[in-house]
């Protein structure tokens, strides 16, 4: 079983993530054989179309069981700019999620995250805080690949090209507009520094 959340750059506090799992687990149908390649595709195809910074969460509850289209999927997701971050919930097993954190090859950047939920949050004061600082860990330094690749800029240059060409067609789909004050990089930087005090 997986249930996927696609955190825009707006959404860059846990409590946002929490609210949209909350309101996409109500209509969706949970069941296995778990594949992440699906949705990550999805938010590759996202990406493509905004021209933004993404941050894909995947909550899931056990392993994958269709491992050679997710390692495809996770290693296509490294040309555009998308985090993925996996929450594993449950008694995993977590084998692949692991792997594919640590010694996934052939990627550009190391775009992907897996955060066992329970072992993040046992035994510390403040469950919330460590999980979300677990989960964010990686992001600055993805982030920093990212723009380093030159990502931002050829994907915001190609979706200015397409509304170019749409307008000029005579037609106009505006995107809608994300704007918030944090980079995912200030967030997470900032958990880090509130998490300097023993959890």
């Amino acid at each position: 079983m997986c249930v996927w959340v696609i955190v825009v750059l707006c959404a860059v506090n846990t409590t946002q993530v929490l609210q949209m799992y909350n309101e996409v687990v109500r209509r969706v149908t949970l069941s296995g054989p778990s594949s992440l390649a699906p949705i990550i595709r999805k938010a590759v195809d996202i990406v493509r179309q905004t021209g933004r910074y993404h941050i894909l969460v995947v909550i899931t509850d056990g392993q994958i069981t269709q491992e050679s289209a997710t390692t495809k999927a996770v290693i296509d997701a490294s040309s555009v700019p998308l985090s993925i971050i996996a929450v594993g919930v449950g008694d995993g097993p977590w084998n692949t999620l692991e792997r594919f954190d640590a010694r996934l090859p052939y990627r550009k950047f190391d775009n992907f995250r897996f955060v066992d939920y329970n072992r993040a949050a046992a035994k510390t004061k403040f469950p919330d805080m460590a999980f979300a600082l677990q989960a964010m860990m990686e992001i600055p330094d993805q982030y920093r690949h990212i723009k380093e690749l030159g990502y931002l800029e050829k994907f915001q240059a190609r979706r200015q090209t397409q509304q170019d060409e749409t307008t000029s067609q005579g037609s106009c789909s505006p995107v809608p507009q994300c704007i918030t004050k944090n980079s995912p990089i200030r967030f997470t930087e900032s958990l880090r520094h509130r998490s300097s005090n023993p959890l």
